[in-house]
């Protein structure tokens, strides 16, 4: 396992309590207190810890002389929260929930009680997020689907110039692929071909390792019949003309005009304005997952049951969610028609 090392600004005590929380050892020796975590969480902790030092060095520069587990008194948790009140609710308990995941670590015997009553108090206040970010943003994962293959077909073919039409095939064929295999962000972005995307003669398939799954497990998966023939036209004809274009040479899948790697938060944009386009509405990444579930949900209880493997989820928790959710919505519509039928008869 290799260390996700501290920021450098970071004071030398927390640096060696970082470190020391990674170790690994022998099978006699003692484990860090995140020695179990990959290096995605760890980074996220990373983050999250780093912003509350960053507030201290600032606000209260004294504090960074103080050993780590003492700094974080109610009191100044409570002033950084009062300072991060320009944030979401779900994004100000993420940040001391790190803070207390790395300083509970770090002394496990303390009394951390008030700490965690701000915790929790926090959790109650964003309760699941922000579900108004959300509505009218979820679509069915069909409409996505046919959204992507119209793009990669009918409209690329009707581009005004050749690179408008790769772009297009590109684009499209992005769409329709997170439609039915609805990965997260950092995974498509970084698919290569030979390694974690393997063209065959009958097949194409991913393979995404275990640092690239929020489960920690590694999950494979050939890419379907409806989107293989674009993916396959992609490969062999756009991408290597737009790297030709400036002579790039890489194993990376998604390219851009100049034949670079697309970087992620390019990736993500483009694919959230050519929903826009296609659809009517603004779809990120991260919300084709929510379409996947949601979709499975409405379908039957039993392809509810389906979340579960096509998202990598480790537990039925979020598919159950999105079915209880189903059920409300489609509660809702029998309710509807029951009016309607009552008020046809009146």
């Amino acid at each position: 396992m290799s260390l996700v090392l501290p920021f450098p600004n970071w004071p030398a005590q927390d640096r060696a309590m970082w470190i020391e929380f990674q170790k690994t050892g022998g099978p006699l020796d003692d484990r860090g207190a995140l020695a179990h975590l990959r290096a995605t969480s760890l980074d996220t902790l990373e983050r999250r810890y780093g912003r509350w030092l960053r507030w201290l060095a600032i606000m209260d520069a004294d504090a960074c002389g103080l050993p780590p587990t003492e700094r974080a008194t109610l009191e100044r948790l409570s002033a950084w929260l009062r300072d991060l009140s320009h944030t979401k609710p779900m994004t100000r308990l993420m940040f001391v929930d790190g803070v207390l995941r790395i300083l509970s670590a770090a002394s496990p015997g303390k009394d951390w009680s008030a700490q965690r009553n701000l915790k929790a108090a926090l959790k109650r206040a964003a309760g699941r997020g922000d579900r108004d970010r959300k509505m009218g943003r979820i679509l069915s994962s069909d409409v996505l689907l046919q959204a992507g293959i119209k793009l990669a077909t009918k409209q690329a073919e009707a581009a005004s110039t050749p690179l408008e039409a790769m772009k297009r095939l590109r684009d499209g064929t992005m769409i329709a692929m997170l439609a039915v295999m609805p990965m997260r962000r950092r995974a498509f972005a970084g698919l290569q071909i030979g390694t974690s995307l393997i063209v065959a003669a009958e097949t194409i398939s991913i393979a995404l390792p275990e640092e690239l799954t929020k489960s920690g497990q590694p999950w494979e998966a050939d890419v379907p019949d409806m989107v293989a023939p674009l993916l396959r036209r992609y490969i062999g004809d756009a991408r290597p003309a737009l790297m030709e274009r400036r002579q790039q040479r890489h194993d990376f899948l998604w390219v851009g005009k100049k034949g670079a790697p697309l970087g992620m938060e390019y990736l993500s944009a483009r694919i959230a304005e050519q929903t826009q386009k296609m659809t009517g509405v603004r779809v990120p990444v991260h919300l084709f997952r929510d379409a996947a579930a949601t979709t499975l949900a409405r379908r039957s209880s039993e392809s509810a049951r389906l979340v579960r493997p096509v998202l990598a989820h480790s537990s039925f928790g979020t598919a159950e969610r999105h079915y209880i959710h189903a059920q409300t919505i489609e509660a809702g519509r029998d309710y509807a028609a029951l009016i309607s039928k009552m008020k046809e008869k009146a």
